[in-house]
């Protein structure tokens, strides 16, 4: 007798996870948080970029692009319920910290090696964030940047 209520146990707590889990939740302005994230990603690889590229000088300003994007999913997220929004909260404030401190290295001591090694660090931070949200709804990193222009012309 007790077998059979193994399955049923198991099944309820399956429910009730799913049930609480934030993928299965409703997000109320789900374009909006796609945007947002499309955004992060996208200043996050323009960062990257400009490591690369050794222009350090650019950087500042790539940290007020991210500080705005971040905005924008705090503008999305802003009637989801308490809880959801306060952890997605404290996710994106570490996001936000570690492209901070890149902004504030690159001013100080540019080295593109240690700049980096910060920016693995931040891209976890982010990647953390965007695990409180269904997969549909997070960006691809590896999509070639486009700004949402419109898809890139044809090759003939």
């Amino acid at each position: 007798m007790k077998i059979k209520r193994i399955p049923a146990l198991l099944a309820t707590i399956g429910v009730a996870l799913l049930v609480a889990s934030p993928i299965a939740a409703q997000l109320k302005s789900p374009d909006d948080v796609k945007t947002a994230l499309r955004l992060l990603v996208q200043v996050s690889n323009d960062f990257k970029r400009q490591i690369t590229a050794k222009n350090f000088a650019r950087l500042p300003h790539e940290n007020m692009e991210y500080h705005e994007a971040a905005d924008a999913l705090r503008a999305a997220v802003k009637d989801e319920p308490a809880a959801f929004k306060n952890k997605a909260e404290t996710r994106l404030k570490a996001a936000v910290a570690e492209y901070q401190k890149i902004s504030d290295m690159s001013a100080n001591a540019p080295d593109a090696d240690k700049l980096m090694a910060e920016h693995a660090k931040a891209v976890a931070a982010m990647n953390a964030l965007f695990d409180l949200f269904p997969a549909d709804l997070r960006p691809d990193p590896n999509t070639p940047p486009g700004r949402g222009r419109g898809p890139a012309p044809a090759a003939n």
